[in-house]
């Protein structure tokens, strides 16, 4: 009850309210009330009700953040509100069959409705290839690319590097020269990112952003492949990161500076509830 008499309280300022955050389900159709709206944040379970989400049209949704939201409401979502979309991050964790289907739809469905996407996060299993190509091709003011290489059974997740990074080279925008990609398992050979730095010569200097396992051997090769490229302006930036390297600097500051932001965010929610209900 407390939650319904919330949502309508809202209604009064939906045309002012430019953020939201939403963890697990509403209990009214509020959502589509927010025609200014420029940043959702979805945060729920795989299975929980989100149908609200499927009807609702938020013409000025400029950043999308779902996490673990089923792809039929989502989907739906981007279609009826995905035109000025520029910043989209898709967290779906779901490790069964039906997740090679359903990434395949979401990234179908970015390309056909996001013509504005700049940055973009998402899963990525080799069978979703051929639309990642597509969205490259279409989506183009793409400026950064975060992919997600599963890591549950990495038995059956294999990933052609030499035709994922061929199709980088070969589809990517101008605009794209981002990248940052997550692969505890099966790392790319450095023959294979050779091939890709070679490839990649005249585009626009590339960031490139790695986690991977902790690998002491590897990652001086690693490093050394990258001063090489850095040197002929193949890569502007690199940071090579480390699941197993919780305690590091950089990972105090980040954790730091996301406590610093959450705390801000909670201050700001706050307040606006203060001028609700005064």
């Amino acid at each position: 009850m407390f939650c319904k008499t919330l949502e309508n309280s809202l209604i009064k300022h939906a045309n002012t309210i430019q953020y939201f955050y939403i963890c697990g389900k509403l209990e009214t159709q509020i959502l589509s009330s927010f025609v200014n709206l420029k940043t959702l944040i979805l945060n729920g379970g795989w299975f929980d009700d989100y149908s609200y989400l499927e009807n609702a049209s938020l013409p000025s949704l400029q950043i999308l953040d779902a996490n673990n939201i089923n792809t039929k409401s989502l989907t739906n979502l981007i279609k009826n509100s995905g035109e000025k979309l520029t910043k989209l991050r898709i967290y779906n964790n779901n490790s069964g069959f039906l997740e090679v289907i359903n990434n395949n739809i979401i990234i179908r469905t970015l390309y056909q409705h996001c013509p504005n996407l700049i940055s973009l996060k998402l899963f990525y299993k080799e069978v979703n290839v051929l639309e990642l190509e597509k969205l490259l091709i279409k989506c183009q003011y793409l400026n950064s690319l975060e992919l997600f290489f599963n890591w549950n059974f990495p038995q059956v997740n294999f990933i052609n590097w030499d035709r994922f990074f061929n199709i980088l080279v070969t589809s990517s925008p101008p605009s794209l020269f981002k990248f940052t990609f997550h692969y505890p398992f099966y790392k790319p050979k450095l023959e294979s990112l050779k091939l890709f730095f070679n490839n990649w010569k005249g585009r626009h200097p590339m960031s490139l952003i790695i986690f991977t396992e902790s690998n002491l051997a590897h990652e001086e090769k690693l490093n050394n492949l990258i001063s090489k490229y850095k040197a002929k302006g193949v890569i502007k930036k690199f940071d090579n990161n480390f699941y197993n390297n919780d305690d590091s600097i950089e990972s105090k500051e980040k954790s730091k500076r996301v406590v610093e932001d959450l705390k801000t965010k909670a201050v700001c929610i706050f307040d606006g509830f203060k001028k609700i209900f005064n």
